[in-house]
């Protein structure tokens, strides 16, 4: 397949340099770093999976521990007075 890529100046002098240094074309390293970001690309995917996978499982985790507190915490067995004016009472407010 032949493709026709436009770069931005600043990369395309990029490609030029690691061209002179690497003694390979411009053709052959855009060639190269495109085959390898391709076979990359599945194991990419697959990390990128795991990783919300642990969030998912961190996250169903953090909504077990909660609501096992919220059960933990009986209730009294009498009305607890909870008002405003319960709290403040004797404040002179």
């Amino acid at each position: 397949m032949t493709l026709t890529i436009s770069f931005a100046p600043e990369a395309e002098a990029k490609l030029r340099q690691v061209s002179a240094m690497t003694g390979k074309d411009v053709p052959t390293l855009v060639r190269e770093a495109v085959e390898e970001k391709l076979r990359l690309l599945p194991l990419e995917a697959r990390e990128e999976a795991a990783g919300r996978s642990e969030r998912v499982a961190a996250w169903e985790k953090w909504v077990s521990d909660i609501r096992s507190w919220g059960e933990s915490n009986l209730p009294t067995g009498h009305v607890v007075d909870d008002s405003r004016q319960r709290i403040y009472e004797g404040r002179g407010e």
